[in-house]
């Protein structure tokens, strides 16, 4: 048993010492990749929305607060002002990556599980099919994104505070901290002061989530002061709102579905599928599992067991619904802007999905004990050489989950294969609407 231990302790401290080493390099690689992308405008080399942004906020327009931190680093001399600005969003990718990995720990998933899949899901993009959409991101909507400096701030704090909000929702029942209420009020305000996306998104689910709850018996005055935290929010959104849609502006938001997403592609319904391939398969693979085990809390009247999973793909419906419904008018019209929550509800539907996964594969396989499936598969075979029988349910089961988790697998690793594909090429300088 102590020899066990050791061997666990040693592995954990492999993984996290090559975990280190990959975000030290991944670091490293960022800063040169928004270093480059500062110097070049709209040319097709090393192109992103950065260095518009940086002109804008010099201009002094801006909805975000990003405006205001790109204005104060480019007082810095140069070139330290272009290295700042690089090593500022650096800093907040492999944030994301640590919060990730701290986000699977608490959903318990192991050490080096952790360590493995919070670099996968940093990297995770659309399936690339060349017939569907020659673009490898534009038509697609992507949980990874490198080239826009508001979605990468707000990637990080909207993984804040969705991670903080599951939190309390887990213990309000029970008890309710107003420093844990204060601390997501904070993380919410900054969220939505740089990107109003996530929360157009998280609002409408967190709401849902707050009546179930109201019926299971949490305190009235504890759902109220839970709603009570997106007052500051929506002072921002309103501010916002003034800028972006102002009267003199020329902007506004339109009803006119379908729009946005035939904007950069004739197929919208397959690439929206190609982006969402993997947690399309472990929804379908769970779903009547979850919804037999809700049935059954609702009945309880008890917190529900597979709330990540279902507040996951509640915001997700909503960010969903904005987005095929929604389209913005005037300069902003190309830009596909209603994306950007949905961008990010496609993350966190990753990050479930593969704890999901996980807990499929560890149960089928034993802690991925292939000898010891090996074993059960031949002791079954004796026992029906021996007359005895084997329920045929069971075996179907056996199979349909194993060619889940062999699809699952097959699907992951492209979706990774693509990421990969696009960050190298991003490095060498090749456009985000590459081919």
């Amino acid at each position: 048993m102590n020899f066990d231990k050791k061997k666990t302790n040693i592995t954990e401290i492999f993984f996290r010492v090559a975990g280190i080493l990959l975000l030290a390099f991944y670091f490293i690689s960022l800063i040169y990749l928004h270093f480059n992308q500062i110097l070049y405008p709209v040319t097709g080399t090393f192109e992103s929305d950065l260095f518009a942004h940086i002109e804008m906020a010099l201009d002094g327009w801006g909805y975000s607060i990003i405006a205001i931190i790109l204005r104060l680093l480019m007082k810095l001399p140069s070139p330290i002002h272009f290295a700042s600005i690089a090593v500022f969003l650096s800093i907040f990718e492999i944030a994301s990556v640590i919060v990730t990995y701290m986000w699977l720990k608490r959903l318990k998933v192991k050490e080096s599980t952790s360590v493995i899949f919070s670099f996968i899901l940093g990297f995770v993009m659309p399936m690339f099919i060349v017939w569907v959409q020659p673009y490898r991101y534009a038509g697609y909507q992507s949980p990874s994104i490198w080239h826009n400096s508001t979605y990468i701030v707000m990637k990080l704090l909207a993984l804040l505070c969705l991670c903080t909000y599951l939190g309390i929702s887990k213990r309000y029942k029970e008890e309710l901290k107003i420093s844990s209420l204060v601390l997501f009020s904070i993380l919410l305000t900054l969220t939505t002061a740089v990107k109003s996306s996530f929360i157009l998104a998280f609002a409408p689910a967190a709401l849902i989530f707050l009546l179930i709850d109201l019926y299971f018996k949490v305190p009235f005055k504890r759902i109220l002061l839970c709603a009570l935290t997106v007052i500051p929010s929506i002072a921002f959104m309103i501010f916002q709102k003034i800028v972006l849609f102002g009267s003199d502006t020329g902007n506004s938001i339109v009803f006119d579905p379908l729009y946005a997403v035939y904007l950069r592609t004739g197929k919208p319904y397959i690439t929206m599928i190609l982006s969402a391939a993997f947690p399309v398969i472990v929804f379908l693979f769970n779903i009547v599992l979850v919804i037999k085990d809700t049935v059954k809390d609702i009945k309880a009247r008890t917190i529900l067991r597979h709330r990540v999973f279902l507040f996951s793909w509640t915001m997700w419906f909503f960010s969903f619904l904005m987005l095929i419904l929604l389209r913005e008018t005037g300069e902003r019209e190309l830009d596909d802007n209603f994306a950007w929550g949905y961008d990010f509800a496609l993350f966190a539907l990753f990050v479930i999905s593969s704890v999901y996964f996980i807990n499929t594969v560890k149960k089928m396989y034993g802690m991925l004990d292939l000898k010891q499936y090996v074993m059960k598969v031949n002791a079954e075979k004796k026992d029906e050489e021996n007359g005895k029988k084997i329920k045929r349910t069971s075996r179907i089961k056996t199979i349909l989950t194993i060619l889940y988790i062999e699809i699952g697998c097959v699907l992951l690793f492209y979706h990774l294969y693509c990421g990969l594909y696009f960050f190298v090429r991003l490095l060498q300088g090749a456009t985000f609407f590459m081919y």
